[in-house]
């Protein structure tokens, strides 16, 4: 089904809603509203910056407000952006993929279609979208401080919950093992406070077996000399990939050496923005597969298009990055699903045992893939009641 010419959105409120989910972690989401009912949903949860994106995406929004909006890209239009200005500022970058996917969510509505169908007529790509996407599960969120306190990171701890996703039907995981790491180090070559991380991933591949995928993250954590030390170890343990050993968007050609040398695939690129981005770390081989995140990279329209340019040229390339709230996985599956995920998806297990009820219809997962919900749009909305008993919300 083609866009008519005629789907447009004019928006005039914009609410957020913040959920305490644990320990230092909120969801933050937005809602993007006409005067006629229409609303489009968006998640900014940004745990990593240095300060929240809520006022500056309050600020682009008044800037749309009473804008006739034919496209996600009139956000960038209207604001005076471009891709470049963007890959520098994570914090705008963050707030224009929110109000991009906000104002996709409603366009979607709109024209009465589920968002990943939305996308695929945006190429004219034909066939329907899978209703189901595969996910990989990131242990890590789960085994964060929560609001006790710290928690146990033991090899012991990780390999339980590595076991819990492996028996509730996850074919692949992630770690994030490094917690002692961080570079500069005083010894050359593998630094002795990784020893604590591969007992950490030992312990996980054991737990799920062979016949399981364990992705491992090193959240930047390590330079080049460390990092080709490292990999070895890694390929000894059974990792399926290494992401970020080093930052692949400030260390390009440390990166680059990394997976020329490393003998295993080497992942990255999650605070990135824009297609541009993502095609030139592929086409200049500093990363085998890119993980966009829809939070930051510029919604789900940029994600889709990241993904049907670069999985047509290789396919295998793209695996979106989703450690986040229910909305940025929601907004995440359509995007994987418009383009066919080679790779899996990302989720957040075992966070909250709440979590599937903060959005309406609820979140469904089981044998480790997500369901999309039936409806246009996202098709589904915060929960009002799990906002009153979690956190707060409020119109800037």
């Amino acid at each position: 089904m083609p866009i008519r010419d005629s789907d447009w959105f004019r928006p005039v409120r914009l609410t957020f809603h913040s959920i305490h989910v644990r320990g230092k972690t909120n969801w933050l989401f937005l809602e993007l509203s006409d005067g006629d009912g229409l609303t489009g949903l968006a998640e900014i949860t940004a745990t990593q910056l240095q300060r929240s994106p809520a006022s500056v995406t309050a600020r682009l929004a008044n800037r749309l407000r009473g804008e006739r909006l034919t496209s996600d890209a009139s956000v960038l239009e209207i604001a005076g952006l471009g891709a470049a200005e963007l890959e520098k500022d994570q914090v705008m970058a963050t707030a224009v993929s929110g109000l991009r996917c906000a104002v996709a969510d409603a366009l979607a509505r709109r024209a009465d279609l589920p968002l990943a169908a939305y996308l695929r007529a945006l190429r004219d790509q034909r066939g329907a979208p899978p209703p189901r996407v595969e996910l990989y599960a990131n242990i890590n969120r789960s085994m964060l401080e929560d609001d006790r306190g710290p928690v146990d990171r033991s090899p012991d701890a990780f390999a339980a919950m590595a076991k819990q996703a492996a028996d509730n039907g996850f074919t692949t995981l992630k770690c994030a093992p490094f917690d002692e790491c961080r570079e500069p180090f005083e010894s050359p070559g593998l630094p002795p406070e990784a020893d604590r991380g591969l007992e950490r991933v030992r312990a996980a591949k054991e737990a799920i077996g062979a016949e399981r995928t364990l992705y491992v993250d090193c959240h930047s954590r390590f330079d080049l000399e460390s990092a080709l030390a490292l990999a070895p170890e890694l390929r000894d343990a059974g990792a399926g990939w290494f992401e970020e050993p080093l930052d692949p968007i400030k260390h390009q050609s440390d990166v680059r050496t990394v997976r020329e040398k490393s003998g295993l695939p080497v992942a990255g690129a999650e605070h990135g923005y824009g297609t541009d981005l993502f095609r030139r770390l592929v086409e200049e081989e500093v990363l085998d597969i890119v993980m966009p995140d829809v939070k930051f990279c510029g919604g789900p329209v940029e994600a889709y298009r990241t993904g049907v340019d670069l999985e047509s040229l290789r396919p295998g390339t793209v695996s979106m990055h989703c450690p986040s709230g229910p909305v940025s996985l929601l907004a995440s599956a359509h995007a994987t699903a418009a383009f066919g995920n080679v790779l899996p998806l990302e989720h957040a297990v075992y966070e909250v045992e709440w979590r599937h009820e903060v959005l309406e219809p609820h979140e469904r997962i089981s044998d480790g893939r997500f369901s999309l919900p039936e409806g246009p749009g996202l098709g589904a909305w915060v929960n009002p009641l799990a906002v009153e008993q979690h956190g707060r919300r409020w119109e800037p």
